[in-house]
Formats: structure tokens, sequence, C-alpha cells
């Protein structure tokens, strides 16, 4: 205690009892319909009878506490007393001590803090009370807060039932309730019942307002409804490595299945799904550019069925392009095609990385390293040696699984149709065919090709008869196209020079 104690009418609060430990608060709320005013309270210590004790400061509550001990004239043989004397606007907490022959009791908890002001009155009834679920044996209900509170704050709610056949009403929640909604339990199945709820104040409970049907404790049944938050993304990108986890709650009676499954293929063994009678969570750990793809969860029950659809994105190198084909195969040289990858690892892919080797060697050798098409002409091979080849998409991640051919091919042309075909003889029991071969003109002393880059000039020199025939000249370039005459052609089509 300090030395300069305050007037006991000038302390913020006050309290009954012997010592700040044991006698700070009163002992029992207002008595309903017995209202404290601005100068008194059911229990509360008269300054004019009472003794004071001390005078502290409260550093938590910044204010001075003042502590009474209430004298009285006579024991007091109920459980309520009226306090007079007390000071308009100063808060009061109270305690109360029981008496016997042996002594005076422990003291009671401290009640809540109490204000003394003008007198109030008992809040209005709930405005609506409306039934949100039932079960077998629960009803959920919902309500308003009173048009009017009374002139103080509401501090609670009093859920009352009764069966439909009688009119015999009873207290459900043992505590006040402090929000506004709450869930009956313990009810019998199939029992209809009667639903009331009051409002109350400090100056105790209002009149009720009652659920305007019986209600049936039945389950009731209800199409399966998934909740999300508006900020839960139907995309999820993760990077290579991480962990994905989808948590879906959801709801529905009957308690609806849950099923989760991936377009186009089947959920990967590092796939955890837990599923509960409220949620659903699917958790992918240590994600590959595999586990990219729309994963979809369905819900179903008696009464409908739900479904909602994520797209997972993983960020990774691309997966392998498609599958390499081959066109216009000549000797020495080959065209490859492909097509891209179908996972691109959530990255554009930039380039190809084409590279060869020999069907009886391990080591690849890169051919190109900066292929932007789907398409490549491939040329310095060796005549009749089969050759493996195998394509790499890069993205920002880096280069992929290659794709690589299943069979060697070898870079050998097919050879052409004989040309002039003729039959120069005849017997009763046979024929003589005779063709011309085609032969590939190679630079001699009489044969000379001369090649520019926008000309060439093929000269024979001292002609001879076996030098008669048709020449034709093909155009190639890096995408297996042929020009002729500066006509473009399809491939393998000749034009006679002569």
């Amino acid at each position: 205690p300090l030395s300069n104690p305050l007037n006991p009418n000038t302390g913020s609060r006050g309290s009954a009892g012997a010592n700040p430990s044991q006698h700070r608060a009163q002992g029992r709320e207002p008595i309903p319909g017995r209202m404290p005013t601005h100068h008194s309270k059911l229990l509360t210590p008269n300054p004019n009878k009472s003794h004071l004790l001390s005078t502290i400061f409260s550093p938590k509550m910044s204010t001075w506490l003042t502590f009474f001990n209430l004298r009285l004239a006579e024991p007091i043989t109920e459980t309520r007393y009226r306090v007079t004397g007390l000071t308009e606007g100063n808060e009061y907490e109270f305690q109360v001590m029981a008496e016997n022959g042996a002594g005076v009791g422990p003291a009671s908890s401290t009640s809540r803090l109490i204000k003394c002001r003008e007198p109030t009155s008992t809040p209005s009834a709930p405005t609506v009370v409306k039934v949100t679920d039932t079960t077998k044996s629960s009803v959920s209900l919902e309500w308003t807060k009173p048009v009017f509170d009374g002139g103080m704050e509401i501090i609670g709610y009093i859920i009352e039932k009764c069966k439909a056949s009688l009119d015999d009403w009873h207290k459900v929640n043992l505590e006040t309730c402090i929000n506004t909604k709450f869930t009956v339990t313990e009810l019998e199945a199939g029992e209809e019942y009667k639903f009331r709820v009051r409002a109350v104040n400090g100056a105790g409970k209002g009149e009720p307002c009652e659920v305007s049907n019986p209600v049936q404790a039945v389950d009731r049944l209800t199409s399966p409804e998934i909740d999300i938050d508006a900020s839960f993304k139907q995309t999820h990108i993760v990077r290579a490595g991480g962990t994905v986890r989808l948590h879906i709650a959801f709801r529905g009676r009957p308690v609806p299945v849950a099923t989760w499954t991936k377009a186009g293929s089947e959920l990967g063994v590092r796939t955890d799904v837990q599923t509960t009678e409220t949620y659903s969570t699917l958790t992918i750990e240590n994600c590959t550019r595999d586990d990219s793809g729309k994963f979809t969860l369905a819900l179903e029950n008696n009464s409908g069925t739900k479904s909602i659809t994520f797209t997972v994105k993983v960020l990774d190198t691309p997966g392998p392009s498609g599958p390499i084909t081959f066109k216009d195969v000549t000797r020495g040289s080959i065209t490859l095609m492909w097509d891209a990858p179908v996972n691109d690892g959530g990255s554009r892919i930039r380039h190809y990385i084409v590279e060869k080797r020999e069907a009886s060697r391990r080591s690849w050798q890169e051919v190109s390293g900066k292929c932007t098409r789907q398409i490549l002409r491939v040329g310095d091979l060796a005549e009749g040696v089969p050759y493996f080849f195998r394509v790499i998409a890069e993205n920002e991640y880096g280069p992929g699984e290659p794709c690589e051919n299943v069979d060697p091919i070898v870079a050998t042309e097919e050879p052409a149709p004989p040309k002039r075909l003729d039959i120069v003889d005849t017997s009763k029991t046979s024929a003589t065919l005779a063709w011309l071969e085609e032969i590939r003109l190679k630079e001699t002393e009489r044969v000379k090709i001369k090649t520019t880059k926008d000309r060439t000039t093929l000269i024979v020199k001292d002609s001879m008869r076996a030098d008669s025939g048709k020449y034709y000249l093909v155009l190639e370039n890096v995408t297996g196209q042929l020009y002729v005459a500066k006509a473009k052609l399809p491939w393998h089509c000749m034009s006679n020079i002569f």
C-alpha cells in the first residue's frame, strides 16, 4: 500500500475484502429483474460502512485500485445484498465469503467488472432464428442480434428446446453462448423439436424468438460442395525437386466419396492422398516434369456429384522429343525430322541438339548444337555405314531427355529404275533384254564440272557415241528441297539439261 491513499469515492475501481488477494471482487452477477443503478449495486462496498484498506496503482490497468472491507450491522442470511452509496461511473469487482461457527471461509471467484450507471432493461428478442443443418442427433441454429440491446452490451444467448408434442422448455447451453450460432446435440433420432433463443445483458435475459416450425432430427441430404478460398490458384507452379500440396475442403451428406485422377495417366507412386469426412489432400514430393498435368478431384454421394480440376506445372528440363523420322536418304546424307516434346518442362524450347554415332561405336558426336527447327539435313556420312541419331530439346533449365531412333539407318540411296528397257532378241524359249545404266558423273580428263554460287556447268570434251543420253541436274540444300532451273520441285524431280 502507498502512503498517500485516495478517498474511497475517487478510486477508479473498488472491491470488497480483507486484502487484495482475497477480497477484491463481488461473488454474484446482478439478479435478473433487479437492475443496478448509478448509486447502488446488488452487492457493492459501502464507503460509509466500510474500512479503507489500501490504495494501489496498477501499471497494467493504468489506474488506482482501492480496496474496502465491508462492515455490516447484521449478518447476511440470503444469497443477495444491495449496497448503496456508490460513485457513478466507477467500475467495481466483488467477492463473497461464507461464515459459520468455525469462522470465515475462502473468498469466491472474482465477478465480472460492473460499471455503476443509470438503470437499463433486458434486450429484445433476436429477430430471426433459423435452422442451418440437421443430423440424426443434432440441429444447428443461427440467429441475428436483437434490434434493442436494453442499453447494455449483449453478453450472450440462452438456447432452449422442447419436444414438439410438449411445452416443457429446457435450457440447452450450460454456459452463455457468445456467438450467434449453436448446435444442439444429444437429440433423439427422428424426434421433432421446438427451439428458441433469448439474448442476455447485465439486466437479465430478454424475450425469446422461436423457430417458426418444429424441426425433425434427421440427416439432411445435400449434394457435394467444395470449399476453396478465393485466393486458391487453379494453376500450381513448382520447381523440380519441390513439393505440391493440394488441400481441398468439402461437405455433403452422406459424406462424399473423394477420388483424385490425373489426365492421361495414373497417379504416380510418389503421390500421397489423405482423405477425411471434410477434406482431401494430394501431396507430391520431389516433383519431376512427369508430375506436370491436370489433376481432378471428384466428389460423389447419393445426392449428386462435384468436381474441380487443377493444373500442376513443374519447372524442369524438357521431356524427350517426338519420334525421329527420316526422309531424302542419299549417299552420304540424310534428313531428320521430329516432333516437339509433349512436356516442355514449363518453359519454352530454345533449341535442339542433334547427335550421331556409328552403330559400331558408343561415343556420340554433335551434329548441331543450336538447331531451332524440327528438321535437319545431316551430311558427311560414310556410305554404307549404319548410324544412330538422337535429338535433345533444351529450355532455360537445361537439356532434357534424348530421343533416339530404335534401328540404325544407312545413308545409301536406293537405285533408280532402269532406263530404256528394250527387247533386242527373242526365240521360242528366251528373250534378250537391254537397258541403260544410270551413271553418276565424276570429273575426268574429258568431263569437267564447274560450279559457282549461282551457276553450274558440265563440259564433255571429245564427245563419243557413248556419251549420248539424258543428263539430270539435282540441286539440294539443307532443307532437303530440290530446285531445277530455278523452279521449286518435289524431291527427286529431274530435268534434262541437254
